[in-house]
């Protein structure tokens, strides 16, 4: 990963910077700490779609914003200060750590900016004090590239016991292409599927021969259906391995029937305490 551009939303969680900064130290990567949007233009951004800002959509005045961002930038640099990570001369250096300013205020800017990096890094979405998840789906759907969502917390080693959710679907293969510079650099790989959660497709056995053939240490596990849903399955499968990364494809069903019915991707991303790695 050559270039990885990584978004923090508040400075109590600084996780995805943490994150960012042991992968550029370990990948000797250039990595882009981007400045997020303000409250106010997230709330402008429901508005202009016809619906209201999410009633618990913290608002900040102008000055409260610019804390914020100045908060965030002391952080990110004290995040690549830590794990060893120089200060980037320019723009076009070849590793290093830099700090962007947000030219346009949209929330949907991540995904433009990501296309030029390799990596999106952000914060797990969720509750009042959690980024938004319009900012994690605009790096989702509009970058083309793979968004690690990091929960708030300490990971350290990310992506050196890395876990496969698989399912068979176009969007986890792509997603599995996508993450092979950090499978090279993982010490252990395992593929897990679940039954009753595949579509038509592969095995994870037959995935794991293919990575198999690249060098890779990968094994494959098929658990059975139980009482819990798939979600649920693969996070206590993922932790009982030991697993610091989970590798999964977004959305094999729509969003709109995941966010109204539930699904994988849909628990992955509100409820696992461990990194996921996704694509779509």
């Amino acid at each position: 990963m050559n270039t990885i551009l990584a978004l923090a939303w508040s400075g109590d969680d600084l996780s995805a910077f943490e994150v960012a900064a042991s992968l550029a130290h370990d990948m000797s990567s250039h990595v882009i700490g981007l400045e997020p949007p303000s409250y106010r233009a997230v709330s402008v951004a429901w508005a202009d779609v016809g619906m209201g800002g999410p009633f618990d959509m913290p608002m900040a005045d102008d000055e409260e914003d610019r804390k914020r961002v100045e908060t965030l930038r002391a952080g990110f640099f004290r995040a690549m200060d830590a794990a060893g990570v120089p200060r980037a001369a320019s723009a076009e250096a070849q590793d290093g750590a830099l700090w962007r300013e947000l030219k346009q205020a949209a929330p949907l800017e991540i995904g433009s900016i990501g296309r030029a990096a390799e990596l999106i890094i952000v914060p797990q979405p969720g509750g009042p004090a959690k980024v938004p998840e319009s900012l994690f789906e605009g790096a989702l759907f509009e970058s083309g590239r793979p968004v690690l969502m990091v929960p708030a917390g300490k990971h350290p080693n990310v992506g050196k016991h890395m876990v496969i959710a698989w399912n068979a679907s176009t969007e986890t293969a792509r997603c599995v292409a996508m993450a092979m510079p950090l499978f090279r650099r993982a010490e252990s790989i395992e593929v897990i599927s679940v039954d009753g959660a595949m579509v038509d497709g592969p095995s994870g056995a037959d995935l794991a021969v293919s990575l198999r053939r690249r060098g890779l240490k990968v094994t494959a596990r098929h658990l059975p259906a139980g009482s819990k849903a798939p979600g649920p399955t693969i996070i206590e499968a993922a932790q009982a391995s030991g697993a610091d990364m989970i590798v999964k494809g977004a959305y094999t069903q729509s969003r709109l029937r995941q966010m109204i019915f539930g699904g994988l991707t849909r628990h992955l991303i509100l409820s696992s305490p461990i990194p996921v790695l996704f694509s779509h």
